[in-house]
This record gives structure tokens, C-alpha cells and sequence, in this order.
């Protein structure tokens, strides 16, 4: 978000440490000057915009302009901190690469994602909410990864009892929970730290995601066809993800 003329003056007095009292001092004006500058209420006449630009180690360019061709003090010394890793560290250098990419790649997503909820929401009514879906991801066969960092997607859902508990939609991949869910449904999943033995629930064990049934000892599926859907004895690896609190209506 581009900053105000006056929240250009805060940022740049704040990285060179000083108060506004001591940098009205610095270029003889008055102290609560600074304050109207800061909080745009007013600005300064063009030779005190010199002083001030001096003192704060800013241009005037920078400090006027609308537009992001020039860069603020901060993203200066980021850029100079950024150089200095290269130069004498080209391994840091790879590893800043990595992490910035790796964020900007995330909050690409989140920017999208947050379009999306922006545009369901023009269009939502009352009778509906929006809630995050994972495509596919829970598996009633031979299990698949459950990604817990991003969202694959935002769906729009009827309002009910059920869809207002629940904190996400995952969909089932695989037979064995037929009868009950079958291939290619989608459930609400609350999230919860424990259930009951006989609650149907989303569960990992290392890279593999399962909806079943909690039993005693096991977590059951509902396929009668016992070799091709075998249970799954319980161990300490696998965890609990939720609830599921039942079908996502089409």
C-alpha cells in the first residue's frame, strides 16, 4: 500500500531515530510542525522540504511523488544489506532467493485467494457462507497428503446447522467408506483435538489422509469388501485432522 506524504516523513524520522522534537530542532521549525506533517494535515514550503529531505537522508522525489519509482529509506537499506550478502556471501545470497521467492509465491496465492473470497462475497447472500475447500485431498482408499497450508479453493455453501460448525469442505478419494460417502463427495470438517468411538473423522498418518470411522483399536471403513478396504490398526503416527459433520449438498 502506497504511504501518505506524511507517513513518508514518520518512516523516514523513525529509521534515523529521531523524535519529532529533535528533528524539528534539526531544520528550526516548530515541534508540533512535525506532527501536522506526519498526520497530513499540512505541508512544509519547499525549502524546509529541502531541510527535512537533508536531515532524513531522503529525496524530494520521494517524499512528493505518487509513484513507487523511488525507494524508501527502508527498502534502501534492505537493498544495500541485500547487496552486501552477495558480494561476500554467495550462498546467503541463494538462500534470501529462496525464502523471498517462496513468500511471494505464498502471498501471490493469498492475494488470489483473497480476491476470490471478495468476489463470492458480492454475490453471497444471507443464506450462504464461504468456506475453504480442499479439492479431493482426504482419501477412502490408499490415502493422499492433506496440504494444512493453503487453501486449494473457496466454495460457496447453503447456510446450515451443520455448514456453520464446520471450518473447511475436503472432498473423498477412494470406496471405503461406501455406503456411508462415497467416491468424489464432499463433507464439512470441523476441526477438533478428539472425538468419539464411533464418530467418523479425517486422519493422517505420515504423507496419507483417511476419512474412517474411529473404532476401539482401529480406524474402520465401511466397505464390506474387507480385503480390497482393510482397517487400519491404531498407532501412535496417525492423527487426528476433525469431524466430519456430514455431506456438502450439491
Amino acid at each position: 500500500m502506497e504511504l501518505t506524504f506524511g507517513e513518508r516523513i514518520k518512516e523516514a524520522r523513525k529509521i534515523q531515530c529521531l523524535t519529532q522534537k529533535q528533528l524539528a530542532n534539526l531544520i528550526g521549525a516548530k515541534h508540533n510542525s512535525i506532527s501536522d506533517w506526519e498526520n497530513n494535515k499540512n505541508r512544509p514550503d519547499p525549502d524546509t522540504i529541502e531541510l527535512l529531505c537533508g536531515v532524513l537522508k531522503i529525496t524530494p522525489n520521494y517524499l512528493l511523488s505518487s509513484s513507487e519509482d523511488d525507494f524508501s529509506p527502508k527498502e534502501k537499506r534492505i537493498i544495500k544489506k541485500y547487496r552486501f550478502i552477495t558480494e561476500h556471501s554467495p550462498e546467503g545470497a541463494a538462500t534470501v532467493d529462496t525464502v523471498l521467492n517462496r513468500e511471494y509465491s505464498i502471498v501471490e496465492q493469498l492475494k488470489e485467494q483473497k480476491e476470490r473470497i471478495e468476489e463470492l462475497e458480492a454475490e453471497n447472500t444471507p443464506q450462504q457462507r464461504i468456506i475453504a475447500y480442499y479439492q479431493r485431498l482426504a482419501s477412502a482408499g490408499s490415502g493422499d497428503y492433506l496440504f494444512d497450508d493453503i487453501p486449494t479453493d473457496f466454495i460457496r455453501v447453503k447456510s446450515t446447522a451443520i455448514s456453520r460448525q464446520a471450518d473447511f469442505v475436503i472432498g473423498v478419494n477412494g470406496r471405503s467408506m461406501e455406503d456411508t460417502y462415497h467416491d468424489g463427495d464432499r463433507v464439512f470438517v470441523k476441526k477438533l483435538p478428539e472425538i468419539d468411538i464411533g464418530d467418523i473423522g479425517v486422519f493422517t498418518r505420515g504423507n496419507d489422509c483417511f476419512i474412517k470411522e474411529l473404532g476401539t483399536d482401529r480406524l474402520i471403513s465401511h466397505n464390506q469388501d474387507k480385503d480390497a478396504y482393510p482397517d487400519i490398526p491404531a498407532s501412535d503416527d496417525i492423527r487426528l485432522v476433525g469431524k466430519v459433520l456430514g455431506l456438502v449438498a450439491d
